[in-house]
């Protein structure tokens, strides 16, 4: 299996099991520690299992791409404790 196809497949399935998004912007030199942080966070906060996060993807916003990370969360609540904290938006 490619690396695209095991990507496509591992996303979809954290669609499928974590309803609540939350799309972090990157900014061109990356998140550093502060994507390390997040992760803390989420380890600390939220349940074993019930979270994910995959990598870096691409948006189009009108014509310009924007990056960003996308989080995911098995409840409303843990997902708006971390936007709350984190920020970012729906997706």
């Amino acid at each position: 299996m490619s690396p695209l196809t095991d990507r496509t497949r591992f996303q979809r399935e954290a669609e499928r099991n974590f309803p609540h998004r939350v799309d972090i912007p990157v900014p061109p030199g990356g998140l550093g520690r502060r994507l390390t942080d997040m992760h803390q966070w989420c380890r600390e906060n939220v349940t074993a299992g019930e979270w994910a996060q995959h990598g870096h993807q691409v948006r189009r916003k009108g014509e310009c791409p924007a990056d960003f990370a996308r989080f995911y969360f098995s409840t409303t609540g843990d997902a708006e404790a971390f936007r709350w904290r984190w920020g970012g938006d729906d997706a």
